[in-house]
């Protein structure tokens, strides 16, 4: 039997029956309930308080939707149907496009409903009994509890996706950086600015590959490239500005390839020996300089001899621009060899002629008495070079490395 509406002789509020009628003088103040509702989200909200004029559209839009089918499914005692929650599923998905954060989007929802509770009370209290305010409360939190699930799947699946493309463009952009086919400078500002990303004004680049039987399978230089990159990106995000990617990897002609915004060099030269790598890393690279320190830690990580591989894990610019210039690498300047090997010292003429008599001695008493010095002051002067360059000049790779920059820098 349907129940039929009475009203209350004292003049109380309408049965249960009566909402479509509630609804209807609820919605005459909707402009003024929206108002409402987007001033409390603006002020509750930081990240809804700066928005553009489109943005606040769509989210006045939303909320006007919103409002009105909660009133429609209370009014008929309904519930959200698959429409529905596809629709607060694409919700979720804008939200993660446009980078709002996720937290601040589900909060929006429960502080429109707090609002609109309030606005009830105030302005309705003679209009809906405790019954439908009940039925109507059930109804928001059940739409509050599904919209939210639904706007959570969207967002984390579309964030997923946006973050898979980006990792592929910024290994991409990469790619393209390494192999001088990124070489102006407007063209590469536009794509980083399309990735919501920047470079770092200088950057470390490696290239690591498996030695021995780690080397075996077509993944295997990924596999390194992400061993190294993961392992060192805690310390490069400390390190890093927002928009700065602190790591990327790629492989390139079968190397692998990690760009880190800043290596710790003793964390590395661990890693290398703990997974059997073999590597190069050059660090205070820029993106005009990218090519030719890319070309040469390849050529370096191919072709240095077994004499290098016995003393070092990773090379260093040093041993690059060594092995280029002993091997005829296009790349090769021996202008750069004396200063990449010797660093602030190739500069400093009593290293320089301390280290060449070293070199063509049996020992540092007979450098010392070629040079006038003492002994002790040629064996000072080898461990501030150690110390200074990381090479100790008694092991024959470090040797040699010494020797061709003195040779290099003479006939520059």
């Amino acid at each position: 039997m349907t129940e039929k509406t009475v009203p209350s002789a004292q003049g109380g509020a309408p049965s249960a029956t009566d909402r479509p009628g509630a609804v209807s003088r609820i919605l005459a103040d909707e402009t003024g309930m929206v108002d409402a509702f987007m001033a409390a989200i603006a002020r509750e909200i930081p990240a809804y308080a700066n928005l553009d004029a489109r943005q606040l559209a769509e989210v006045r839009s939303i909320i006007v939707w919103t409002l009105r089918r909660v009133l429609e499914l209370w009014s008929v005692d309904g519930a959200l149907d698959a429409e529905d929650i596809r629709m607060f599923r694409g919700v979720g998905a804008v939200r993660a496009r446009d980078a709002r954060p996720l937290a601040a989007v589900l909060r929006a929802y429960r502080v429109a409903a707090l609002a609109f509770f309030e606005r009830i009370g105030e302005r309705f209290a003679d209009d809906v009994s405790v019954r439908d305010l009940s039925a109507l409360a059930r109804v928001w939190l059940t739409v509050l509890d599904q919209s939210s699930e639904a706007i959570f799947d969207g967002y984390e699946s579309t964030g997923r996706i946006l973050s898979e493309d980006r990792e592929r463009s910024l290994r991409g952009l990469l790619t393209d950086l390494l192999l001088g086919r990124q070489s102006h400078a407007g063209t590469l500002r536009a794509r980083l600015r399309e990735l919501n990303a920047e470079l770092p004004s200088s950057f470390d680049l490696m290239v690591v590959s498996p030695a021995g039987a780690a080397a075996t399978g077509p993944d295997a230089a990924e596999r390194a490239a992400a061993l190294v990159t993961a392992a060192l990106d805690a310390r490069a995000a400390g390190e890093a500005a927002d928009l700065e990617p602190t790591s990327l990897h790629t492989v390139v002609d079968g190397v692998g390839v990690a760009l880190v915004k800043a290596v710790d060099v003793t964390l590395l030269h661990r890693l290398a020996a703990a997974h059997d790598l073999t590597g190069a890393l050059l660090t205070g690279v820029t993106a005009a300089t990218a090519p030719r320190d890319h070309r040469l830690a390849v050529h370096g990580l191919r072709h240095a001899s077994p004499l290098v591989w016995t003393e070092r894990r990773v090379l260093d610019r040093g041993d690059l621009e060594v092995v280029a210039l002993v091997t005829g690498h296009p790349d090769a300047d021996p202008g750069r060899v004396c200063e990449a090997v010797l660093g602030p010292l190739a500069r400093d003429a009593d290293t320089r002629r301390t280290l060449d008599a070293v070199i063509y001695s049996e020992s540092a008493p007979t450098a010392a008495a070629r040079l006038h010095l003492h002994p002790q002051t040629v064996r000072y002067r080898l461990r501030r070079l150690a110390a200074t360059t990381g090479r100790d000049p008694r092991t024959p790779w470090n040797r040699f490395a010494f020797q061709t920059a003195l040779l290099a820098s003479a006939g520059a």
